[in-house]
């Protein structure tokens, strides 16, 4: 197979890209290299560049939905400094070819927010993988195809490496293209060796993270067809030089199924954090390659209902000794069969920075039997949903908001035979899990994303929504204090 250069300028991209067979269905790279797509302007406005996706109508997956059991495609990536923010947007506006995404950047201006650049027209495969930034105001993004309704045993063939199925794009603070990777036929050229990137993102979702000069990816896929003619789940990395685009790596740890993934750069190296159902059924912590349970889950091996959410990890200040902080949701009994067996709750680990042992001093157990072996699990639990509630946390978030407080924030609700939104709740903790302030419904009006992360910006747990209607961005903020603000970006 003949090989293709992994990193490239932007005219040679663009003569690649012109030889790929999916260039006849949408010159997307033609649209990005034009810069007629980059406004900024103080006249910018939400309705007039994008249709956002709607969770309030469109993402409305609670404790017995089947589709909960897996991560959600991104729809709305926030990337903040702290102080601005730059984001990628799915644009529901236009959902024939060429499908487009917005990236708009957002600042303080009197009082409140506002856009202050623009790239409307960002061409994107099928569906938004990721966003990140670096100080230098730099953006990458990622992009790929949606291929579930492609695959077949036979298709694709093993050892075919295709063009246009994942592409990780580096943008500067102005918008010109810095690299455009073609992801699949670059790890082909990198190492021929490579496994094969087949209907990304497919029972998962997708996370990008920029630090210390490296750019981590890490997605769902489908494997070759087993012995038995079966493609699997599991998960699949990348790591590239951020300066060059240059592959580095193209794989790290190992978990199969993997219905949900994280990164995390700690100012060292950048943290994998996985939901897995088989090999390992655990919630992994992944550092330097190498992986750890931080909760074994309960049931059989390859069980594709984990009873658990997984929620994500913070940074730990000035603690000689743990260093990160892990929230998730699952079940406080150990019984299994059903959707349901009992409150799913929110719950804390503390992961030493050392060796990424578990704290032994957290105060609560959890005894499970998972994949046939027994364990007990350490952890802290933060609220204490009962059986006779029918209540149930999902979503959970986590978000370090300074002074080594977090706000911790969640969805609640309740089943029986139907699943029913309470809203979404929130409480401040502490590195150790203990609560500084309570339980407290935030919104019953508004939803948190599960395929988009929560964010830290000017001194406040925040995460944002969108009014498909109204074509308009919502930013919710959360303070130490618990009290909620929404502002609107029309």
């Amino acid at each position: 197979m003949k090989k293709i250069i992994i990193y490239c300028s932007a005219f040679i991209c663009f003569a690649i890209y012109l030889t790929s067979s999916y260039a006849a269905e949408m010159p997307w790279l033609m649209l990005l290299l034009s810069g007629k797509n980059n406004i900024s302007s103080p006249q910018i406005t939400v309705s007039s560049v994008l249709k956002p996706f709607d969770a309030n109508t469109s993402d409305l997956q609670g404790p017995l939905s089947h589709s909960a059991k897996y991560g959600m495609r991104p729809t709305i990536i926030v990337a903040s400094n702290g102080t601005e923010l730059d984001v990628l947007a799915y644009n529901f506006e236009l959902t024939t070819m060429p499908k487009i995404a917005a990236l708009l950047h957002i600042a303080p201006s009197s009082g409140g927010y506002k856009i202050t650049q623009a790239l409307t027209e960002i061409p994107i495969l099928d569906s938004i993988m990721g966003l990140a930034n670096d100080s230098s105001g730099n953006r990458y993004y990622v992009t790929g195809r949606n291929e579930s309704s492609e695959i077949t045993l036979n298709y694709p063939p093993k050892n075919t490496y295709r063009s246009n199925i994942v592409r990780v794009v580096k943008l500067n603070a102005a918008g010109n293209v810095l690299f455009n990777v073609d992801l699949d036929t670059a790890r082909y050229a990198f190492n021929n060796n490579s496994e094969m990137i087949i209907n990304p993102m497919v029972a998962s979702t997708s996370r990008l993270a920029v630090g210390g000069n490296e750019i981590a990816l890490v997605h769902g896929i489908n494997t070759n067809p087993d012995s038995n003619g079966i493609r699997h789940q599991k998960a699949l990395s990348t790591r590239l030089n951020a300066t060059t685009g240059a592959i580095t790596k193209i794989s790290s740890i190992w978990c199969s199924h993997s219905f949900d993934q994280r990164l995390l750069y700690d100012g060292t190296g950048i943290i994998e954090h996985h939901l897995g159902d088989a090999y390992p059924r655990d919630i992994v912590f992944a550092k330097n390659h190498t992986s750890y349970p931080l909760l074994r889950i309960k049931g059989t091996l390859g069980d594709n209902n984990t009873y658990t959410r997984l929620g994500n990890i913070a940074l730990i200040e000035n603690d000689s000794t743990y260093r990160y902080l892990a929230l998730f949701a699952t079940e406080s009994t150990s019984t299994i069969g059903s959707t349901i067996n009992g409150p799913r709750n929110l719950a804390i680990v503390r992961i030493n920075g050392s060796d990424s042992s578990i704290d032994p001093t957290l105060p609560d157990t959890l005894a499970v039997t998972s994949a046939g072996n027994s364990y007990t699990n350490r952890l802290k639990w933060l609220t204490n949903y009962s059986a006779s509630s029918n209540l149930h946390a999902e979503r959970p978030k986590l978000i370090g908001i300074g002074g080594n407080k977090y706000a911790v924030l969640w969805e609640e609700w309740s089943s029986t035979t139907s699943n029913i939104f309470n809203g979404v709740h929130g409480m401040i903790i502490n590195d150790k899990g203990e609560v500084i302030t309570h339980d407290k419904l935030l919104t019953r009006s508004h939803h948190l994303h599960r395929g988009d992360d929560a964010f830290f910006l000017n001194g406040r747990a925040a995460w944002m929504t969108g009014n498909a209607v109204n074509k308009e961005l919502n930013i919710h903020f959360v303070d130490e204090s618990l009290n909620y603000e929404m502002l609107t970006l029309k």
